[in-house]
């Protein structure tokens, strides 16, 4: 793959070099990570936010706060990366995979309805929907059947900075919503994540849990719980924070060139390219396309992937097989139900896994006339596998 993320700029060049000069490189108080809260919280419309050192640590710490008895159930889809249940899975609790929506790759909120009806004795206690490629999950529907059953929500947002569902930002609709600053997302400091939530008590929690336990207003030597130093630095957030006053603008960018891949990619007959509802509005983090079967039968995701890399693009092949195939799973230490797991068979993430491609955002940010001729790569790149 061509890697052209990050690319840097003099603004946020300014900020790393005054983060630097004023020597106070770890969290202080006044400074660009309590900055960073402030404003990722209040541009997500959320009350309240804390800076982590990765999104995985933030999924971990949100799940934490919701006091969620070890041993319980939580439902997560089946097509996301593996922070998702890792998150879970290392506080006691027990993964459940629902199915995808083929045309979002999100929750099928049909099938979790079924998987939360059959579960008679209430052992799922949190539903994590994921916004991936930065489209919006269904959350009305989620959050609806969710709270029949008494679950708590935590959006996994690591992938939908600035994403809009119904008129607002994700990330503060459920209980609370993390997000990733890792190298190749939307916004990034190379790592990094964030909470984000409208609940002061998980907002408290989270914060204490990754400050070493203290609380707000306690001595330095003072630890109410157990926690941990998952603190994200004054360098990162930085960084962080110059992106974050360009966003808007690169948004902007992004869905026109993301019109043309829609308009002009999507009259090539052996390429689908996924359809979001219009009551959405996703950051397009990644534009996901489907391969035929003709393609599949030269050589599949590998060989377009391939071949587009060769004239100096990036087309990503995504992910290659549904998370309950996962061999970190089969480790004895953590107790899964892995006879259930090898029994299971989703068809749309088996077939997202098997046919899906992401259009990664950095090749949406360069204007109209470069979005052009990325489609035509992809579109030659499809003649010479064909022919």
């Amino acid at each position: 793959m061509v890697r052209k993320w990050p690319i840097p700029n003099p603004l946020g060049e300014a900020y790393l070099i005054t983060a630097y000069r004023e020597g106070n490189w770890g969290r202080v108080p006044g400074g660009f990570v309590e900055t960073l809260e402030k404003d990722f919280a209040k541009y997500h419309d959320a009350k309240y936010a804390v800076a982590v050192n990765n999104a995985t640590v933030g999924l971990m710490l949100s799940y934490l706060s919701l006091e969620i008895p070890i041993g319980s159930y939580f439902v997560s889809p089946a097509y996301t990366f593996i922070a998702t249940i890792n998150a879970g899975i290392v506080l006691g609790l027990i993964p459940v995979f629902v199915d995808v929506d083929y045309e979002t790759l999100n929750i099928d909120v049909n099938h979790l309805a079924e998987v939360l009806e059959k579960d008679k004795e209430n052992k799922v206690r949190l539903v994590v929907p994921v916004h991936f490629a930065g489209i919006p999950a269904e959350m009305d529907k989620i959050l609806n059947l969710a709270r029949k059953h008494s679950a708590y929500v935590v959006e996994d947002a690591a992938q939908a900075h600035g994403s809009i569902y119904k008129g607002r930002k994700v990330g503060g609709i459920g209980d609370a919503g993390v997000f990733s600053f890792q190298t190749g997302k939307i916004i990034t400091a190379g790592e990094g994540g964030i909470v984000a939530t409208n609940n002061y008590e998980v907002y408290e929690k989270v914060w204490s849990y990754h400050n070493v336990g203290r609380k707000f207003d306690g001595a330095w030597y003072e630890h109410v719980r157990i926690g941990w130093n998952f603190r994200m630095t004054e360098i990162q957030a930085a960084i962080i924070l110059a992106q974050l006053k360009r966003f808007d603008d690169m948004l902007k960018t992004i869905r026109t060139s993301a019109r043309i891949i829609f308009e002009e990619l999507g009259k090539e007959e052996h390429i689908h390219v996924h359809r979001v509802p219009s009551y959405v509005e996703p950051n397009h983090y990644f534009i996901p396309i489907s391969i035929d079967n003709e393609i599949l039968k030269h050589g599949g995701k590998e060989k377009l992937a391939k071949l587009v890399s060769e004239k100096g693009y990036s087309l990503i092949e995504g992910y290659m097989m549904p998370l309950y195939k996962q061999q970190a799973l089969r480790e004895p230490r953590w107790k899964l139900p892995v006879e259930e797991y090898s029994k299971l068979y989703l068809k749309n993430s088996e077939e997202a896994c098997r046919r899906v491609m992401w259009i990664p955002h950095y090749e949406l940010i360069h204007g109209e006339e470069y979005t052009s001729k990325y489609v035509n790569v992809i579109k030659s790149a499809v003649k010479e596998i064909l022919k």
